[in-house]
């Protein structure tokens, strides 16, 4: 699933591809599920987005729309209508923009919904554009009883943690080389939390992860930083968390995984 800098991504490209168009046509396929979409009357608007953890606010001139990009929602552009490409296939909104090419919201697997007008208030500041206030509403809640879970479960909390995924809480919490199974209480303070913030920052300059059919549309294929700067995320062991998701982590923790 796309984390925060691969939405932070998806939001700059919407912006950048749609600098100078507008749209003159729309076609919502009945497989659609960003459905509010359909309640604005989208001709002769301008598209663009912001994001915030792993949501993504579209605006259509100044009418916002909050979406999950799910498993695989993407947007991609197309020359010609019926390009011969499976995000084509699965291109459940078709926006036909004032240049004559195709802008759509592609969605292989069907996860990808719209939620609301505004950002979800049960998730936490944006670790991007709000760091000072991310931070804060850690130390200011850290008897929160979610800080007595242990870190690897307590870092996938999107009302403290929003944004982060499995594979960057991987790489957070294996480069940090400290008990992964521990409660997170014990990891927070502000060298951490820095160190966190660092990882995210990361992800985000080497253009994101290649996840499921998510791809970074200014990001060259031969780019493989991204994949040099992961060092666990399925390269290390792996377990099942309480959550049914998969967690990457270093061999010599193991032992202190059988004593929970």
């Amino acid at each position: 699933m796309p984390e925060i800098s691969e939405v932070k991504l998806t939001s700059e490209f919407v912006n950048n591809a749609n600098k100078k168009r507008h749209i003159v046509d729309v076609k919502y396929l009945k497989t659609n599920k960003l459905k509010l979409i359909e309640d604005i009357d989208v001709l002769g608007k301008r598209i663009s987005a912001n994001s915030r953890g792993k949501e993504l606010k579209l605006f259509f001139d100044d009418e916002p729309v909050v979406i999950s990009l799910g498993m695989t929602g993407c947007f991609k552009n197309f020359v010609k209508r019926g390009y011969k490409n499976k995000h084509w296939k699965h291109a459940h909104i078709r926006f036909r923009m004032s240049d004559n090419n195709w802008f759509c919201w592609s969605d292989v697997r069907r996860f990808g919904k719209s939620i609301s007008k505004e950002w979800n208030k049960n998730r936490g500041p944006d670790i991007f554009d709000d760091v000072e206030n991310f931070k804060k509403h850690i130390f200011e809640n850290i008897e929160h009883r979610d800080f007595q879970k242990p870190a690897h479960i307590a870092l996938m909390n999107q009302k403290w943690f929003n944004g982060l995924g499995n594979y960057l809480r991987a790489e957070i919490l294996g480069k940090w080389n400290k008990n992964p199974f521990q409660p997170m209480k014990n990891l927070i303070n502000e060298p951490f939390l820095n160190h966190l913030i660092e990882q995210v920052h990361d992800s985000y300059r080497l253009g994101g992860g290649e996840l499921y059919s998510w791809m970074n549309e200014n990001k060259s294929k031969k780019d493989n930083d991204f994949h040099e700067w992961m060092k666990f995320y399925g390269k290390t062991v792996k377990m099942k968390d309480s959550q049914g998701r998969t967690f990457w982590y270093a061999k010599k923790w193991h032992k202190a995984l059988k004593v929970l």
